[in-house]
């Protein structure tokens, strides 16, 4: 069977994982920033390659016959290094696309390009404001030094935080609009601030501040390329199993 490295980080990367093992010998890599990943019924890695080298030496080592660049959106570093390292080792390359919320005429959003820019927006916001702080762990500390109140929720627990003084909760999506409504009321937030990661599962806060009237700060993606990748998982099983010639 050929094998199939799935560069993951997102529900996205195993869904793929889990239809393509029934078709491909079919590893999962994840960086390892969670705690305890979801993993299911195919083979995986935890843990960086050590850039493009490492990424090309594990390839070539472990006769990887195709890669789908699954990462998150904000991943760019990780995305950067996937196209460089099969561009030189002539491997076919597949990217699954999430697609990024978009904006309705019912949602207050203020636009930043950067994890630095929304530190600043939310800072010059009003004295009083209680800001609910979703971006992941990784840019966390662009904010800790931020004297508005803050909630903070992340997969896994982010110390640093917690000694800062500031709210802190975990939780893992999928959440639900009557969870995030009750969450929000309950904690008088008056603005969301998080990254447009795209997912289903976390939707439900953008819906609950649309309902709330919550203005969010919404972090954009760098150089988001939606033209050259796939957002289906079933288009890139079906272009696999075409390159491959198995779609008898």
């Amino acid at each position: 069977m050929h094998k199939i490295l799935i560069i993951g980080g997102t529900s996205e990367s195993n869904k793929l994982a889990d239809s393509l093992s029934d078709s491909f010998i079919t590893i999962l890599s994840l960086q390892g920033n969670t705690e305890k990943p979801r993993l299911g019924n195919y083979l995986s890695r935890i843990g960086g390659f050590g850039g493009v080298e490492g990424l090309k030496d594990y390839l070539s080592s472990e006769l990887i016959d195709a890669v789908v660049d699954a990462s998150h959106p904000y991943s760019k570093q990780i995305s950067n290094n996937v196209l460089a390292a099969t561009k030189d080792l002539n491997i076919k390359l597949y990217q699954l696309h999430r697609p990024a919320w978009k904006k309705t005429p019912l949602d207050s959003w203020f636009e930043a390009s950067s994890f630095i820019e929304a530190s600043f927006i939310t800072n010059s916001l009003p004295r009083n404001s209680r800001i609910f702080l979703t971006i992941g762990k990784k840019n966390l500390e662009i904010f800790e030094k931020s004297h508005k109140w803050m909630m903070v929720r992340t997969i896994d627990k982010y110390q640093k935080f917690i000694s800062k003084g500031k709210k802190y909760i975990v939780g893992r999506g999928p959440f639900r609009i009557a969870s995030e409504l009750i969450n929000m009321r309950n904690n008088k937030i008056t603005h969301l601030v998080t990254r447009n990661s795209g997912s289903a599962e976390t939707y439900a806060k953008i819906y609950a501040c649309r309902v709330l009237n919550i203005p969010i700060i919404m972090i954009g993606r760098e150089n988001d390329d939606a033209a050259r990748k796939s957002s289906s998982i079933e288009t890139i099983k079906t272009n696999l199993l075409v390159h491959f010639g198995l779609n008898k």
